[in-house]
């Protein structure tokens, strides 16, 4: 079967087209057609040696398509269903690929593949911080670093759901802050004096909760931005700038750091990551979060992690097998 592999940690030149051997399913697996795989940051940060995963490897952390095949004790999939899958070891730029039944939902048939393998991984982390992590209450504030990316544009729509009453992003550019805004943010920030933008909006008092996947100023500036009580969780690190907390400093701030990882999720809890993308699989079919999708051909993979990892990128993209 066709696949993309990473043979050595560097560039996105390293993805390479190639073949790999069909996979075939375990107890408690499918094996997946795999018509579109969605393209995450994590990837990017794998190609780059960041979480040294092992090499040669097939990145992919979710799909859709068609299930080939179910392995023992497996119950509710069958032969010819169309899903969509959280496959967090691995392999979905591929032709197919295995996946935990568990983790793989069936796509009602008002969602089209390239949307189906859109939300499984950034819907369900919007939905994880914002209901697992900062544990968002009706009436607080949320603010959003990468708003006009996957995790962004959904967590926007998740908050206004959940009750917020003001859902702020930060981005880079005045055209992501245009892009962003139709997604259900109230305004979206420049880094330029983030600290004096926010405190101006709020009123002085900052935000209740802090999405951060980027790092670098925001991060540094975190314990700034926060109201009373507000809680800065980090679930990325775009920027490679992290910053240091000091317990003292929280105690005396009167805030609090915490984190939030889908893979740790699945490993801790796979009832609640279950529970998480069948809620992201509904919120979807019900036309409730929107996702703009992008598709590459599976082999412009290349193409595709290069305007991600330069921060050129909007929406989701997916890579197509077809």
């Amino acid at each position: 079967m066709r696949a993309v592999h990473v043979n050595a940690y560097g560039p996105p030149e390293v993805l390479e087209p190639g073949e790999a051997a069909a996979p075939t399913a375990g107890a408690g697996e499918v094996v997946i057609d795999v018509e579109y795989a969605g393209v995450n940051f994590a990837e990017v940060m794998f190609r780059r040696g960041q979480f040294e995963i092992g090499v040669p490897h097939v990145p992919g952390l979710e799909a859709a398509g068609t299930v080939r095949e179910v392995g023992a004790e497996v119950t509710g999939l069958a032969p010819g269903q169309r899903v969509a899958a959280l496959t967090l070891a691995g392999g979905g730029y591929a032709e197919r690929v295995v996946a935990p039944a568990a983790l793989t939902v069936p796509l009602d048939d008002s969602v089209p593949s390239d949307l189906g393998a859109a939300f499984p991984c950034n819907v369900t982390v919007a939905l994880g911080l914002l209901r697992d992590a900062a544990r968002l209450q009706d009436g607080e504030s949320v603010l959003v670093t990468g708003p006009a990316g996957g995790v962004g544009t959904a967590a926007a729509q998740i908050a206004r759901r959940m009750g917020a009453s003001a859902v702020y992003g930060v981005t880079s550019s005045a055209d992501k802050a245009a892009y962003a805004s139709d997604f259900g943010y109230d305004h979206v920030f420049t880094y330029d004096d983030l600290v004096g933008q926010v405190a101006e909006r709020t009123g002085g008092t900052g935000v209740d909760v802090l999405l951060d996947a980027v790092g670098g100023p925001v991060r540094r500036e975190a314990m700034d931005l926060l109201a009373l009580f507000g809680r800065h969780i980090v679930f990325g690190d775009a920027a490679r700038e992290d910053a240091e907390f000091t317990g003292v400093g929280l105690w005396s701030s009167s805030r609090s750091v915490g984190g939030y990882n889908l893979g740790a999720m699945v490993g801790a809890r796979p009832d609640l990551a279950r529970r998480r993308l069948l809620e992201a699989a509904g919120l979807v079919s019900e036309g409730a979060v929107r996702i703009d999708v992008t598709a590459f051909p599976l082999a412009e993979a290349v193409k595709a992690h290069e305007l991600l990892e330069t921060r050129r990128s909007t929406g989701k993209y997916v890579l197509s097998t077809r």
